[in-house]
């Protein structure tokens, strides 16, 4: 791999449209905060995945022409959804020795200080492989949006980063047991070798978080930088894309954290970190805590399917955890 300092960092962006009037018009967005960088030392890679929309593909090969020294274009042969997709782009990364993969939604923005603030912070910690920060979000005008009026899992996301973003190592215990999802997809940066030793999951749902798990779980150690929020892109009255776009959304994320924390485990016992937790009491508040989220989205039914499978792990700490979080409901569902 080339040295941070010296390298080019690589922006990973997925891409599928179905309409090119909507998507040429944020991705000029996405790409113009690229070229607004402070540290212009980058390269993109947008892999399309298998959109329906032909001059959504013309376009692309037009963003290609036009900056070859900047963007490099993958046309996916099938529609294998973004987190495959990140894995093409994340192999061209490793294939071609850069060091620093930034995860970018081709409808998000990142802060134009983002490529400068992740190298400083790079260089100034060997130790550091995760490097994720803040957001604001944003509308399909690009007007921002009231936190009043955000769904439940993405304030929930806002106020952990505010109480206190997890950081140093082993932040998958508390990712998972304490504070849910936290670094959005848009505003984290990776090395290279560790996101190409644990690829993104197939699912359609959190598959970045089944991988934000794992990374740290392998001994990534975590830096949260507070002064470079991306810009996350989230249609009105839809949640967010992905819940606009993926079917049975919370079904597949419960699965896919499920999975995650999982192997997460499995990784950090391999690592002779056994003596560090104990399982079962990480994952009956995994189950709690995965349910309050769910609960909080309304998804009655998921969330008291992890509380009854937390009940099995600790009958009375879950009970006792299901009325701090506020769900006296889920614990009498569970127990009937």
């Amino acid at each position: 791999m080339q040295k941070i300092k010296d390298a080019d960092f690589i922006f990973i962006i997925p891409h599928w449209s179905k309409d090119s009037v909507i998507s040429n018009q944020v991705l000029d967005e996405t790409v113009q905060g690229f070229f607004s960088q402070t540290d212009n030392k980058w390269k993109a890679v947008i892999i399309d995945d298998n959109s329906p929309d032909i001059k959504a593909k013309e376009y692309l090969k037009k963003l290609e022409k036009q900056y070859p020294d900047k963007i490099k274009v993958i046309f996916n042969e099938i529609n294998s959804g973004p987190g495959i997709s990140r894995n093409i782009g994340i192999k061209w990364a490793y294939d071609n020795n850069y060091p620093v993969i930034l995860y970018n939604d081709a409808d998000d923005i990142s802060n134009k200080k983002r490529v400068e603030r992740v190298r400083n912070t790079f260089l100034n910690d060997n130790e550091v492989s995760v490097v994720y920060s803040g957001f604001d979000v944003i509308d399909e005008n690009s007007e921002l949006v009231k936190r009043e009026n955000l769904t439940p899992s993405i304030i929930e996301t806002i106020v952990a980063l505010e109480d206190g973003p997890p950081q140093g190592y082993d932040t998958w215990i508390e990712m998972g047991i304490s504070v849910g999802y936290i670094n959005l997809t848009s505003s984290t940066a990776v090395k290279t070798e560790l996101a190409y030793k644990y690829p993104f999951a197939g699912c359609l749902a959190s598959e970045d978080q089944h991988a934000w798990f794992r990374y740290s779980a392998d001994g990534g150690k975590y830096i949260y930088v507070n002064d470079i929020p991306s810009l996350y892109r989230i249609p009105n009255n839809t949640g967010s894309a992905s819940r606009k776009r993926v079917a049975n959304f919370y079904k597949i994320k419960a699965k896919a954290d499920i999975e995650g924390f999982m192997e997460a485990i499995n990784i950090a016992l391999l690592n002779s970190k056994s003596d560090k937790f104990d399982i079962n009491n990480l994952l009956y508040k995994f189950y709690v805590k995965l349910a309050d989220t769910l609960y909080k989205e309304k998804e009655s039914t998921l969330a008291t399917e992890q509380i009854i499978k937390a009940s099995k792990i600790n009958y009375d700490d879950t009970k006792a955890l299901c009325k701090k979080y506020e769900m006296q409901s889920l614990w009498d569902n569970a127990n009937k």
